[in-house]
């Protein structure tokens, strides 16, 4: 697709949900999850007919394929000797590479066994014999005096991204992600009781992608010059959601009807999500479910009302912010928001 103007870049949203993403399979990686079950099927069953045709795999699933699987040597006659990782904890290949590039290419693809009987390794190096090539050419000579062979033992491969140490689409998958950066508030938006339309807005402010005034005016677009709901300064996500006093008068308001005025933003707490995170670790049990629920519809409803004010000419009214609430939380109670429900239970009789 071009043309479009994606909130997140596409590639953040095919994360998983712990990761920042929206949990939609990535088909790129997907794509390469599968041809590595090919890679690992032709490995670890070569007497099938088929795994003598060629497996056209991109050089970063092969890669990746060879830094995944570890080889515990049996007869040798599965392994690979200068490309598997059954020696060092690596391939020899990346282990002594001098002396890797000096070996004759169609010889690069010997099993242990091959190589090892007779010492074909040996009369495979070619050209003339550098100081580091010599080195890793002793090196390898005295390791491989410590090798034995049990002809009657199979090779085994070990699957290093799993648990079982067998293949499994997921586990590649997944290793696919790693280095990742961890999407903290994940669990508070994701695992708590809310409409769909009402994470999703929570997962754009946690990755503050909302159409605030800084980001419109980034872009050149039309904005309010001052928040919309205070008048008193610029508009961000986080102050529109915590450091505007509309928005703690709100908070305080929405938290007091149920006992819960102590883990009100105080003026020090400048980043919504660390506010959340931080008021949430105070809270257990069905208290703590509630919360997250009422914060997500909070917050939900302070930006429908600061749309109300930008977009319908209305004007700020913190009345008409916690009328809506107080309806809307008895609707998800009834709807099953069963941590709604329990604070309702417990809310002080006025």
């Amino acid at each position: 697709m071009s043309g479009g103007h994606c909130l997140l870049a596409w590639p953040k949203v095919t994360r998983s949900l712990n990761l920042g993403g929206l949990g939609i399979s990535n088909l790129q990686n997907l794509g390469w999850a599968l041809k590595l079950r090919w890679l690992w099927l032709q490995k670890t069953e070569p007497d099938k007919a088929w795994v003598f045709f060629p497996i056209q795999a991109h050089s970063q699933v092969q890669a990746f394929f060879a830094m995944a699987v570890e080889t515990v040597v049996g007869n040798g006659k599965n392994t690979r000797f200068w490309t598997d990782r059954w020696l060092l904890g690596q391939s020899l290949e990346q282990a002594m590479p001098h002396l890797f590039s000096a070996i004759a290419t169609r010889a690069r693809k010997r099993s242990v066994y091959d190589a090892i009987t007779g010492g074909k390794w040996v009369s495979d190096i070619r050209g003339a014999l550098s100081v580091p090539v010599l080195i890793e050419y002793l090196h390898l000579w005295g390791l491989l005096s410590n090798v034995v062979l049990h002809p009657e033992v199979e090779d085994t491969h070990i699957w290093k991204l799993s648990a079982s140490g067998m293949y499994s689409n997921k586990s590649a998958y997944e290793a696919l992600f790693i280095g990742a950066t961890h999407f903290s508030p994940w669990e508070l938006i994701w695992k708590s009781w809310a409409p769909g339309k009402c994470k999703f807005f929570m997962w754009t402010v946690a990755h503050n992608r909302c159409w605030t005034a800084d980001r419109l005016a980034r872009r050149g677009l039309d904005h309010p010059t001052q928040c919309p709901l205070c008048d008193q300064a610029g508009e961000t996500i986080d102050h529109l959601l915590i450091s505007c006093v509309f928005a703690r008068q709100t908070w305080y308001n929405i938290l007091q009807s149920f006992g819960l005025q102590d883990v009100a933003p105080q003026m020090v707490d400048l980043i919504f999500v660390d506010w959340w995170e931080g008021a949430c670790s105070r809270l257990s049990g069905q208290v703590k479910k509630g919360f997250n629920s009422i914060i997500i519809l909070g917050a939900w409803l302070i930006w429908k009302h600061r749309n109300h004010c930008v977009f319908d000419g209305g004007t700020p009214s913190l009345a008409r912010v916690l009328s809506a609430f107080k309806e809307e939380a008895q609707q998800w109670a009834a709807a099953g928001a069963r941590g709604v429900s329990y604070l309702l239970a417990l809310a002080p009789t006025s």
